[in-house]
C-alpha cells in the first residue's frame, strides 16, 4: 500500500527525493560508525605528504618512501570507510533495484503503438503466428518470416489491463515448432509507472532468446541533453547523492 502511494509521485521528484534522503543517512552512518578523529588525522597526514613528494621530485628513493606511507594512510581511511558502506549496501541495492523495477521506463498507455520483437538464435527459421488477445490490436499483418534472427510486430492498446501476447513458430511447411508468451501492461496514464520488459531474456530456450517491447526510457531531464546523451533515473540519482553528499559533509565535518 506504501509503495503503491509512493508510485504515484512525479517520477523525477521521487528520484530527486530519495536521493537527498540516502544521501543524509549516508552521511549520518558515516559520521557516527566512523573515528572521524582518526580520519581527520590522516587528511592532515595526507596534504602533508602529497606536498612533500612534490619537493622530492628529484629524488625519487625518498619520494617512493614518502609514497608508501601515503599509501598506507590510503588503506588506513578505506577501512574506515568500509563500515557506513557494510551497513548500507543491502539497502542501497533493494532501492536502485526498486527504481529500476518501476521507473527505469515509460509505460505502455492506451492508443500508443508499441512495437514486440522476438530475437532468435543463428539457425532459425520459419514464420511467425501471432494470437492477439481482445483489448489489444494488431497493426502491422498477421504472419512474419523469421529474417535476420528477428521478427518485428506493432500493436496498440485500445483498454488498460494485462494482456498475453503468444507467439506460434511454423517451419516452411506449416508444422507448429513452438509457441511462446508474453505478458504486457496497458496503462490509463503515465503515472501509474507499471511496465514488463523492456527486454525479457528466454530461459533455457534454444530457439528465443530475447523478447523486447518497446517502452521508452525514462529521461527525467525531459528533452535535455549532454553532447547527445539523454541521462536517465540513474543519472539524476547519482548527481543529486553527490551533490547533497558534499554540502553535508562539508556542513557537519564529516571526514
Amino acid at each position: 500500500m506504501v509503495l503503491e502511494t509512493i508510485l504515484q509521485l512525479n517520477s523525477t521528484l521521487l528520484v530527486v527525493s530519495v536521493g537527498i534522503i540516502f544521501s543524509i543517512i549516508m552521511v549520518l552512518l558515516t559520521k557516527y560508525t566512523t573515528d572521524q578523529d582518526l580520519l581527520k588525522r590522516i587528511r592532515d597526514e595526507m596534504k602533508e605528504l602529497q606536498a612533500e613528494i612534490k619537493m622530492l621530485q628529484n629524488n625519487p628513493s625518498k619520494a617512493g618512501e614518502v609514497n608508501k606511507r601515503m599509501m598506507d594512510a590510503q588503506m588506513k581511511m578505506m577501512m574506515q570507510s568500509m563500515k557506513p558502506m557494510l551497513f548500507s549496501m543491502i539497502p542501497a541495492f533493494l532501492i536502485l533495484g526498486w527504481f529500476n523495477a518501476h521507473i527505469a521506463f515509460m509505460p505502455l498507455t492506451i492508443e500508443e503503438e508499441f512495437s514486440v520483437e522476438l530475437n532468435f538464435y543463428d539457425g532459425i527459421s520459419g514464420t511467425i503466428e501471432p494470437m492477439t488477445p481482445e483489448g489489444i490490436t494488431l497493426i502491422n499483418g498477421e504472419a512474419y518470416t523469421i529474417k535476420d534472427n528477428k521478427v518485428r510486430l506493432v500493436y496498440k492498446g485500445d483498454a488498460p489491463g494485462e494482456y498475453m501476447l503468444q507467439y506460434t513458430l511454423k517451419n516452411d511447411v506449416g508444422e507448429v515448432q513452438k509457441t511462446w508468451e508474453q505478458k504486457v501492461i496497458i496503462t490509463a496514464s503515465e503515472n501509474e509507472k507499471e511496465y514488463t520488459g523492456p527486454t525479457v531474456k528466454i530461459k533455457d530456450d534454444a530457439m528465443l532468446e530475447t523478447i523486447t517491447i518497446s517502452n521508452n526510457k525514462f529521461t527525467p531531464m525531459g528533452s535535455v541533453s549532454i553532447f547527445g546523451w539523454h541521462p536517465g533515473w540513474l543519472a539524476l540519482y547519482i548527481i543529486i547523492s553527490l551533490i547533497c553528499s558534499i554540502a553535508l559533509r562539508k556542513w557537519l565535518n564529516v571526514y
